[in-house]
């Protein structure tokens, strides 16, 4: 790794028109949805642009020796999570690896367990695989989610939620589950014969060492799970299908394959094959590392605005990543007018209702995005907001 190396983050990545339609305009700043607004990592990139050159982009074994054992290392450095190569399954993308498994492991009018406010595609995903909803709902107090493993056990009961979607870190909150919250998962899971599939797309956005537990990891968990990985929030790569779904369970991952290869599964892309390869490297890291600085920075910035402009909010517990969950419930605005304000700012991003009933009264923003941007953004909602307060008067 270069000691001297530094990275771009002031370049709107959005900006840089390649005619894909990113509607960029510099009096509007997205910070709606988990895409950062910079440029990933430069390892990345070079790798990509090299690979591009070759002029060849066909088929590509998902069993290629390289690809499997940097995946393997990453795993074990990063997120220290030791798993064997042959527990790792290539897919298109982690919500389809879910919809996989909803339909390997459940059967139509079955109860798919999640824990709202959550990521609105889970609900979707599991709506279109013809499964029922079964919500585990969240509860908060002082800015803190916890879950109600006494609902919990409830549902994980029913003989026929089979099924838990379980999201590490968790979005929208952006905060981790401690390891014994996870433990009481695992043994309730293993107690009700109800397979787990954990995602944990944000695992490598924790900054804290050994912060973040891989489920995986868990003894009880292991038979019992699947796991989730992917390029996607860690690198920029939400727009790909790509994901690495890691089963330690030979019967679950031989049950998962069957269904995986049903639903049209090829080969390795071989873009994400060359990103992958350049990202999980030291370089790699490195970028992510500068990453998480730029978002403890920005959130600071974030903790001022809100100070000056609106006391009574407050972000909720973030340890992971560079969205962050706003808690306004006690300002007394509703969402409409929230949603108004930012409209009349130029702002965009995600109003708590999204992610269930429960996350009326929140609202959730990417600030991975660079620093003169969020100001720019902050300083047109400040005059907002001031010119409400004018007119109120």
């Amino acid at each position: 790794m270069n000691d001297n190396m530094t990275f771009d983050f002031r370049t709107i990545a959005d900006s840089i028109d390649f005619g894909y339609g990113t509607n960029y305009r510099e009096e509007h700043t997205v910070m709606a949805g988990a895409q950062l607004h910079v440029k990933t990592a430069p390892c990345v990139i070079d790798a990509l642009t090299r690979f591009v050159r070759t002029g060849l982009y066909g088929w590509t074994a998902s069993d290629d020796e390289l690809y499997l054992r940097k995946t393997t290392e990453w795993m074990r450095r990063v997120r220290n999570f030791r798993i064997r190569s042959d527990w790792i399954v290539p897919s298109y993308g982690i919500l389809q690896a879910m919809c996989t498994s909803i339909r390997a492991f459940t059967e139509s009018g079955d109860g798919v367990i999640i824990q709202q406010p959550v990521y609105l595609l889970y609900a979707k995903a599991i709506v279109n695989c013809g499964r029922r909803i079964v919500d585990n709902g969240l509860t908060i107090a002082k800015g803190v989610y916890r879950m109600d493993f006494s609902d919990l056990e409830e549902k994980m009961s029913c003989s026929n939620n089979k099924l838990m979607l379980l999201c590490n870190p968790h979005n929208p909150i952006m905060d981790v589950w401690d390891r014994e919250d996870l433990l009481r998962i695992a043994a309730l899971a293993k107690k009700h014969n109800v397979l787990v599939v954990a995602d944990e797309i944000f695992a490598e956005h924790v900054p804290a060492p050994g912060q973040m537990t891989p489920y995986g990891n868990l003894a009880d968990a292991r038979d019992n799970c699947i796991v989730c990985t992917s390029l996607g929030k860690a690198f920029n790569f939400t727009g790909t299908g790509h994901s690495n779904i890691i089963i330690p369970d030979a019967d679950i991952r031989k049950t998962y394959i069957k269904q995986r290869d049903a639903d049209h599964y090829g080969s390795l892309n071989p873009f994400m094959r060359t990103a992958l390869l350049a990202a999980y490297s030291e370089d790699g890291k490195a970028w992510i590392d500068a990453l998480l600085d730029l978002g403890r920075r920005n959130q600071a910035l974030v903790e001022t605005f809100l100070e000056e402009t609106a006391p009574e909010a407050r972000i909720c517990r973030h340890r992971a990543g560079t969205l962050l969950w706003i808690d306004y419930r006690a300002s007394g605005i509703d969402e409409r007018k929230l949603e108004n304000v930012l409209r009349a700012a130029g702002v965009e991003a995600d109003l708590g209702s999204k992610y269930g009933l429960n996350g009326t009264g929140f609202l959730r923003i990417q600030i991975g995005i660079p620093r003169h941007e969020l100001e720019r953004a902050l300083e047109r909602l400040r005059r907002v907001i001031e010119m409400e307060t004018a007119a109120r008067r």
